[in-house]
């Protein structure tokens, strides 16, 4: 594993649950169970805030952490097409064994990223 997936293993960021978020996504890995929520707080269009609940095997908690850094500023509607190689590159990479770790996280995010356009899609009405 890269130095960086373990400095997020050891010390994962934007750890927990947010308050009345703007979105909520989550996705999982049938194989092993790993499970990842993401919590948004957009102002503007763009990300200001962001929590991740992580269950699962080290990389799939380093890479949730790592990208929870990687979202913040960016807009959402970018947000719905993040790359599951965009999440390898933020923990130096992943063992094949682990690419799942990529996947589950890009699918929550996405996930949480599509919530906000509903509901604010929802909220226009």
């Amino acid at each position: 594993y890269s130095a960086t997936l373990v400095e997020h293993f050891l010390n994962p960021r934007n750890a927990g649950l947010m308050r009345e978020p703007d979105g909520v996504g989550a996705d999982e890995y049938d194989g092993c169970g790993d499970l990842t929520r993401v919590f948004l707080r957009v102002r503007e269009g763009r990300v200001s805030e962001v929590r991740v609940q992580t269950y699962g095997c080290g990389p799939t908690i380093a890479a949730a952490s790592a990208t929870s850094e990687r979202v913040i500023g960016r807009a959402v509607t970018e947000l719905v097409n993040l790359e599951a190689q965009e999440v390898q590159d933020a923990v130096d990479g992943l063992p094949d064994d682990r690419k799942h770790a990529a996947d589950v996280v890009a699918g929550a995010v996405r996930a949480a990223a599509r919530d906000v356009l509903r509901r604010h899609e929802e909220g226009a009405r």
